[in-house]
């Protein structure tokens, strides 16, 4: 018991100063490449859980979140990545939790609820998986699922320009652009604990990240 103790103390201070390095080397590359812009960490809880949740456009998305958190983030996403030999592995030592978008399984459900007692923050994004277009489409119940739950605030968060740089029909992204990352406020859920009312707060959030893209998605 104690050297299983000790070998997962290891595990979480290599993992922290690996994922720091790897934050800190993205976050420059991303400011070199594409003039990244960041408002709003003030709204991130310097302590204690919570669900950032961001609009989903392009494989930049949780790059860009990561790299710009001054926490350490777990995040959900779908199981095909985390099927991958060599990247499957660094996402799951990175904080990863793989998820079956359709039928989430039990013990997943058990390990979002686990990393957010923890006080972790998470990264969900409400519209389940990336898009065709830059346009915010209808979102999946998760975010208020958990949110109703755990009564943890939600950052709704507004990627701009993703779309462009790197969008989901394309294998590489472009070498040139603009990126933004917007925080807004936190929210919390304040509604029944019901499918409806999961939903309802779901799409307040969209709408949230919605208006805060309508403001700042000038000059992109």
């Amino acid at each position: 018991m104690v050297s299983l103790m000790k070998k997962r103390n290891s595990n979480s201070i290599l993992r922290k100063l690996i994922y720091k390095e790897l934050a800190l080397f993205f976050r420059l590359l991303l400011k070199y490449l594409y003039r990244l812009e960041v408002k709003g960490l003030e709204n991130i809880p310097k302590r204690g859980p919570a669900i950032i949740a961001p609009n989903h456009e392009s494989s930049l998305d949780i790059l860009a979140i990561a790299s710009v958190v001054p926490r350490l983030l777990k995040a959900l996403g779908k199981i095909e990545r985390f099927e991958y030999p060599i990247w499957g592995r660094i996402a799951k030592f990175l904080g990863g939790i793989p998820i079956t978008r359709e039928h989430p399984e039990k013990s997943i459900i058990l390990k979002v609820f686990e990393a957010l007692d923890e006080g972790n923050i998470l990264v969900i994004f409400p519209e389940g998986t990336r898009k065709i277009t830059s346009k915010i489409r209808g979102p999946r119940r998760g975010v208020g699922y958990f949110a109703s739950r755990k009564n943890v605030p939600v950052i709704p968060t507004a990627i701009i320009g993703a779309y462009k740089i790197w969008p989901p029909e394309k294998k590489f992204p472009r070498l040139r652009g603009k990126l933004k990352v917007i925080f807004g406020e936190p929210v919390y859920y304040n509604f029944q604990k019901t499918k409806e009312d999961e939903e309802r707060f779901t799409n307040l959030i969209m709408e949230y990240i919605k208006n805060i893209k309508n403001i700042y998605e000038k000059n992109i």
